[in-house]
């Protein structure tokens, strides 16, 4: 059964490593707002091993399709990814073990090189 939902909310996340982040609920999106592109890093590695890591984004991707809903993450307030209910796989989120989020390559090398200077 699906069921659309309307998510409004806001929450803040830290890490073991103290590290932050917000989830924020807007009607029919959540974002992930990432403050640096190592905070992602950190939060990704916390699920071992790329078979966990495809297990968990299918299950996510299949919740956002009941619920219809998306999911769009951001490092310092640029989109660098997002998960729709229609998301197909790309070739560089399928190389990456991330699909099928749909990652926007410029927007990512942006953030590693925002946090090189």
């Amino acid at each position: 059964m699906y069921v659309p939902l309307d998510v409004s909310g806001e929450l803040s996340v830290a890490g073991e490593d103290g590290k932050q982040f917000q989830l924020e609920g807007c009607g029919d999106a959540i974002a992930v707002k990432l403050p640096d592109l190592a905070t992602g890093r950190a939060l990704a590695r916390q699920t071992r091993g790329r078979a966990k890591r495809q297990a968990a984004i299918r299950k996510l991707h299949t919740s956002l399709q009941k619920s219809d809903l998306k999911l769009q993450v951001l490092v310092a307030g640029t989109l660098v990814a997002h998960l729709y209910p229609d998301s197909k796989a790309t070739v560089l989120s399928k190389i990456l073990g991330l699909a099928p989020m749909k990652l926007k390559p410029l927007s990512l090398l942006g953030a590693v090189f925002r946090r090189r200077a």
